[in-house]
């Protein structure tokens, strides 16, 4: 009776574990995987830390690689497919990232680490704990992984990994062309631009004598209360603010649409200067022509001043009004060497890759009403669920089509003899 109890118990950590683990590099992976662009940021401001210069090319080849690994590592574990590889595979990674995590919390090279990208992010210190407890059930799992079955058919395993890569790539090559099919960033679609706070709204602590109480700005207390300070849960969250400049002069409210505005409004966002944007600045002009025939406008926002912006709109010759953002906030705004954001009024309707857009976009009776929004999350939901659907096809074909067990093994395991009939010529 002890010795079930002790297997069962030892069976449920193992599988909590399983899940413990897996679970933190599926969400990791498919943090990094869904936004490459992201992933490839943040690797550049590691290696400008250091000190490392390397081609953007083989940064995202890494990048994307070092994603599919993680995502497919973790559904590995979480399944019990390939017990011992899979484990083994996580310690590698965790060999590399605990020292890596350690680094970061001493010296604090970075903001943030970015394991769960635009996601979830956490503070160094708690990224470094994350890391010694995974390792310490990465450890349990190298020991005790083998007690317990797999939850796939062994030869149904490396379908789940090719599974896995597939899903994978779909979701990085739509999230680096296009846009992320799911959009962590302040500024989704369907989000005002620049949106402003409620007046009303925020509270003020105030105690006295032991008791503290909130008050609005039309009801503060008396003198024999005492200021503590703003009541943050009734302050609203906003965006952080993309402000933008005209030389040294700061004009956001005289360029984006204010809330209340009427029309359409398309931003070019150019977060890098380089080639990709030149080559279609003749399109741009043609879509700027056609904003000005419906009553609309087109702007847009370029990382860079001075002699820097002056060359880029010498080659680029832009017939729309152009101004300078930093490159953070337009990355925050669109991912793309250059981004195409529509917005009716100041609600985003659409934000694409500029590069994206089809040449004979403009040919069409109503252009934009035929672009597909990709980062609204739908389309992320959809190829999650064909997904998961496929990995439970795979687990359903195992348990109905699986291997049935020999009955012949099945009696030699149990050493019991069985008569076998003599032919005639052992008679004779």
């Amino acid at each position: 009776m002890k010795s079930a109890l002790t297997s069962k118990c030892m069976a449920v950590a193992i599988w909590l574990s399983r899940l413990i683990v897996g679970g933190t590099f599926v969400v990791s992976g498919w943090a990094k995987t869904v936004d490459p662009r992201g992933f490839v940021y943040k690797i550049e401001e590691y290696l400008a830390v250091w000190g490392l210069d390397l081609p953007r090319e083989l940064i995202l080849v890494g990048a994307v690689a070092l994603a599919l690994v993680e995502f497919t590592v973790g559904i590995l574990v979480v399944s019990g497919s390939l017990r011992r590889a899979a484990v083994i595979c996580a310690a590698a990674m965790m060999a590399f990232m605990l020292p890596l995590t350690a680094y970061i919390y001493l010296a604090d090279p970075v903001a943030d680490c970015g394991c769960f990208g635009d996601l979830w992010v956490i503070s160094n210190g708690a990224t470094l704990l994350k890391n010694i407890f995974l390792t310490a059930l990465i450890i349990f799992l190298l020991i005790f992984n083998k007690r317990c079955a797999p939850g796939f058919r062994p030869g149904l395993q490396w379908l789940v990994i090719a599974l896995s890569i597939i899903y994978g790539l779909i979701v990085a090559v739509i999230g680096w062309n296009v846009q992320p099919m799911v959009d962590f960033r302040p500024y989704p679609v369907g989000s005002t631009l620049n949106a402003t706070a409620d007046e009303a709204a925020p509270l003020y602590i105030y105690s006295r004598a032991g008791e503290t109480r909130t008050f609005g700005l039309d009801e503060l207390p008396d003198s024999t209360w005492t200021f503590v300070g703003p009541d943050q849960s009734s302050l609203p969250v906003l965006p952080e603010r993309l402000a933008v400049f005209d030389g040294d002069e700061e004009v956001t409210d005289d360029v984006l649409p204010l809330p209340g505005d009427d029309g359409e409004t398309i931003i070019l966002a150019v977060p890098e200067i380089g080639l990709d944007y030149l080559m279609r600045a003749r399109f741009a002009n043609e879509l700027s022509a056609y904003e000005d025939s419906i009553g609309g406008r087109m702007i847009a926002l370029v990382s860079a001043s001075g002699d820097a912006l002056e060359r880029w709109i010498s080659i680029a010759r832009p017939d729309f009004e152009v101004y300078t953002a930093s490159d953070t906030s337009l990355k925050q705004l669109v991912r793309g060497d250059g981004g195409f954001v529509l917005l009716h009024g100041d609600t985003i309707m659409i934000k694409r890759n500029f590069a994206t857009l089809a040449p004979d976009l403009l040919e069409r009776d109503k252009p934009f009403d035929d672009l597909y929004v990709v980062d609204n999350g739908r389309l992320a939901k959809s190829l999650t669920l064909c997904y998961i659907a496929g990995l439970a096809l795979l687990w359903l074909t195992g348990m109905l089509f699986g291997r049935r067990k020999d009955p012949r093994k099945s009696i030699l395991k149990k050493n019991v003899k069985v008569d076998v009939p003599s032919t005639p010529s052992e008679d004779a």
